[in-house]
């Protein structure tokens, strides 16, 4: 049998990216076990699975696996596909069936014969993390067959129970996310005071009054205010702009949404519940007009949590973390995109958001993202296709190379709350360079960073997010979000389709013509990538 495999190898020669065969799996697997001597097989890891842990460990993961195990530990990298023996999938019972000793031991003395280096440092015990990675591969464990069916019951069956529920067994989580952003884009003046951020005596746009106003939107790039009709809410004709700190006027326009022309030109003709309260509450009901809570809560993100609350395990909730890229994508997707319902209109009526989706479902079968035709400068895309105003970061996403490599939004945001701006788990450079430092398979190919930007290091035009993330999506009136596609957009595009470019954005004094001058003469750059 040895003999006849032997001379197969050789008739078919030996790739690392082909797929080994069966035999070679269980020889591999067998010698990799036999390896780890019995001491560590028995050894109990000292850690606990608290939040805290979790995140240092889903940090150190990131930062340190995850080039050939990917964010998700499937194992589905460039890297990982092309080494022989292939990369595990560290979700699959085949390494969750080991020990946590089992498992340290293969983290800190890495595997013969395979790409698996040791990370253990026998001169800095203090740094080793090995346990806290054990953690963190556990948590990767795929649900079981009897979990999967638990899942689907529960989706059938359990209701909303709101945000509260979860503060007992997550305490932690739950006061970072009620700190956030998304856990207070609705808020009602009655209940917090002080809610609305202007003086709203100083509007000269339109007038109202404190006692109008039933709930107020917003509290990062501009506050709208709403007053209620019977069961519906309207938005007052003024917006509080609060970057530049000044009144607008608050109108959809003729030809700035694709809804506008189904609903008289008048605010209090235009209720929110078909424009904007399914993506700022939890469970809208376009028949009785009622929310289960207001703001993107726990269950959101999660799916009804009865059964969960009443008997928690993993089986009976949802975890976007779990899911494929795509479906764990779209549970932000679902309101960071400018798209329009599958079906239009529903009973009579123009929704602006996907009327029926929650997380677990997929998101095509209710949404349709905005279409585009290349070449064509809208309301919504830029001529390249990518954002041109806000709420479309998902309409960007999904063209990036790193959606296709299966980064989630969550692989950055932690939608739970950090102290970083826009709930970034790090600093907007430091998490890109995580993946993109120098000399990483994922570039820049240069030494240093300085070379690959030809800024001085700290300088602004050394930050990753200034040339890749440009602030083009017009958020409201001349103040600008960043775009998502992380593509950079050269002079020449400027000049030929009217895209703001990153370069003469901040060199506002030099022009289009000087700047591509000055990327010809960056000796890294393709010159075929900057015309």
């Amino acid at each position: 049998m040895v003999g006849l495999y032997g001379a197969s190898l050789i008739r078919r020669g030996f790739s690392t990216s082909e797929e080994p065969s069966a035999l070679e799996r269980v020889v591999a697997r067998a010698a990799r076990n036999l390896a780890i001597p019995r001491s560590a097989r028995l050894e109990v890891n000292p850690w606990k699975a608290t939040p805290e842990v979790l995140k240092e460990s889903r940090e150190s993961f990131l930062g340190r696996c995850a080039t050939c195990h990917g964010v998700d530990g499937s194992g589905k990298t460039q890297v990982g596909r092309n080494l022989y023996p292939k990369v595990p999938d560290l979700r699959l019972p085949q390494t969750q069936n080991l020990s946590d000793g089992e498992i340290r031991y293969i983290i800190r003395n890495g595997v013969r014969l395979t790409g698996m280096p040791g990370w253990a440092d026998p001169h800095d015990e203090q740094s080793d993390d090995s346990w806290n990675l054990v953690i963190y591969i556990r948590s990767l464990r795929q649900l079981t067959s009897e979990e999967h069916a638990q899942q689907t019951a529960t989706m059938g069956s359990a209701h909303y129970v709101g945000s509260k529920a979860c503060q007992k067994c997550h305490a932690e989580i739950y006061e970072s996310w009620r700190k956030t952003p998304m856990a207070n884009v609705v808020r009602d003046p009655h209940e917090f005071p002080d809610a609305i951020i202007p003086d709203l005596a100083s509007n000269t746009v339109s007038k109202f009054h404190g006692e109008d106003v039933a709930l107020v939107y917003g509290s990062v790039w501009k506050q709208r205010y709403f007053t209620k009709r019977g069961n519906d809410y309207f938005p007052e004709p003024a917006q509080w702009d609060i970057t530049k700190r000044v009144w607008r006027p608050y109108f959809v326009a003729k030809g700035t949404d694709w809804w506008e022309p189904f609903y008289p030109p008048d605010n209090m003709q235009r209720p929110t519940g078909p424009t904007c309260d399914g993506c700022h509450s939890v469970d809208y009901n376009i028949h009785t007009k009622q929310v289960a809570e207001w703001n993107v809560g726990c269950e959101k993100c999660h799916g009804p949590g009865s059964e969960h609350v009443k008997h928690p395990s993993r089986g009976n909730t949802l975890n976007p973390a779990r899911m494929d890229y795509v479906q764990a994508s779209d549970t932000c997707i679902q309101c960071h995109s400018q798209g329009r319902p599958v079906t239009i209109p529903i009973d009579g009526k123009y929704y602006d958001w996907p009327v029926g989706y929650q997380v677990g479902l997929n998101l095509s079968d209710y949404w349709n993202l905005e279409e585009h035709t290349l070449g064509e400068t809208t309301f919504t895309h830029y001529a390249d296709g990518s954002a041109h105003k806000n709420r479309m970061q998902g309409n960007d996403f999904v063209q990036s190379v790193m959606y296709r490599r299966g980064v989630t939004c969550f692989s950055c945001h932690d939608a739970h709350g950090t102290d970083n701006y826009a709930q970034l788990r790090k600093t907007a450079d430091k998490l890109c360079l995580d993946c993109h430092g120098p000399l990483l398979l994922n570039g820049p190919r240069t030494g240093t960073i300085e070379e690959h930007t030809h800024h001085k290091a700290g300088s602004p035009g050394s930050s990753c997010v200034a040339c890749h993330m440009p602030k083009i999506a017009t958020e409201i009136a001349d103040v600008k979000v960043r775009s998502h596609t992380f593509a950079f957009i050269t002079p020449a595009m400027t000049d030929k389709y009217k895209i703001p470019n990153p370069c003469t954005s901040c060199h506002t004094d030099k022009t289009t013509s000087w700047a591509a001058e000055a990327l010809r003469h960056w000796p890294e750059r393709s010159p075929w990538r900057v015309g």
